[in-house]
């Protein structure tokens, strides 16, 4: 059965906010002491469930503070492309539910897509003839702020929730004929998600940077820093949103901040998963 940690908090609709409110929430983050009581570099509470979609290969619904995603995976079997006949084909699609907060603005897949650079993202069942083509959904039920995170933990943890029929293919088949193919209804073949990143997004409010912004602390930021990190403390993809400016030692800094950040969010996203699995 899905697990579930806490009760998730209610999403706050956004409003215009007061210049008050505005100062409050800049002098809070400059003291390091947000509106909500976190610290710069804290991450809201996390809560995972898996399995929450039965019809899907692998599904996990992750809750970031208020903000809520469900991330579905679904296989089928397909035929390599010619320029890549080892590897299947990846799509991710993102959607917001009519119930999220009015205003959402749907993270770019770009980025999304470097969660899955990881060899065991896609698999070919024999070169050339037979693959798995996966296909990516991601859902936003609720917002309050810090999408691409929330989505790329759903999908690390759905498809660490991935079972891949066993495929056997005859190898009396030839590359000019179609191949026979057994799909087992008792095999599954799970991923092997270690080495799949997170995305730590650095919100620059005033003259300091926070992590898991939320919605209100979105609304007061300069410019945003979206680093893709594995556990090994490696790039896999960047991205910059806002209008103003950074100077490259300050975004350098931010990688390194977010390299440090996304240690203590893979611990606890590891856990979180385990957690979820044992409670199925």
């Amino acid at each position: 059965m899905p697990h579930a940690r806490y009760a998730p908090a209610a999403p706050r609709t956004m409003v215009g906010l007061s210049e008050g409110e505005k100062h409050f929430i800049r002098g809070g983050i400059a003291q390091d002491l947000r509106t909500d009581g976190r610290r710069r570099l804290q991450f809201r509470a996390i809560s995972v469930e898996t399995g929450v979609i039965p019809q899907a290969n692998g599904s996990a619904r992750v809750r970031l503070g208020a903000t809520e995603v469900i991330a579905t995976v679904k296989a089928e079997l397909g035929k390599p492309s010619i320029l890549h006949p080892d590897k299947g084909k990846v799509s991710i699609f993102v959607d917001c539910s009519p119930t999220a907060a009015p205003m959402v603005e749907v993270p770019k897949n770009f980025l999304l897509s470097s969660v899955l650079h990881c060899k065991d993202a896609y698999s070919v069942v024999k070169v050339g003839q037979v693959c798995w083509d996966l296909y990516i959904d991601g859902l936003v039920v609720s917002s309050d702020g810090n999408l691409l995170d929330a989505l790329a933990a759903a999908i690390k943890v759905a498809l660490s929730d991935t079972g891949i029929p066993k495929v056997n293919v005859s190898l009396s088949a030839t590359t000019d004929e179609e191949p026979e193919v057994n799909v087992s209804d008792e095999e599954f073949l799970q991923f092997d998600t270690s080495s799949v990143p997170v995305i730590v997004t650095l919100t620059k409010v005033g003259k300091h940077y926070i992590v898991d912004a939320t919605s209100e602390e979105e609304s007061q930021m300069s410019s945003a820093v979206s680093v893709s990190v594995n556990r090994h403390g490696q790039i896999r993809g960047l991205t910059k949103r806002g209008g103003a400016g950074l100077d490259p030692s300050v975004i350098f800094d931010m990688i390194s901040v977010a390299k440090h950040v996304s240690r203590q969010f893979i611990s606890v996203l590891d856990s979180e998963i385990l957690a979820a699995e044992a409670a199925e």
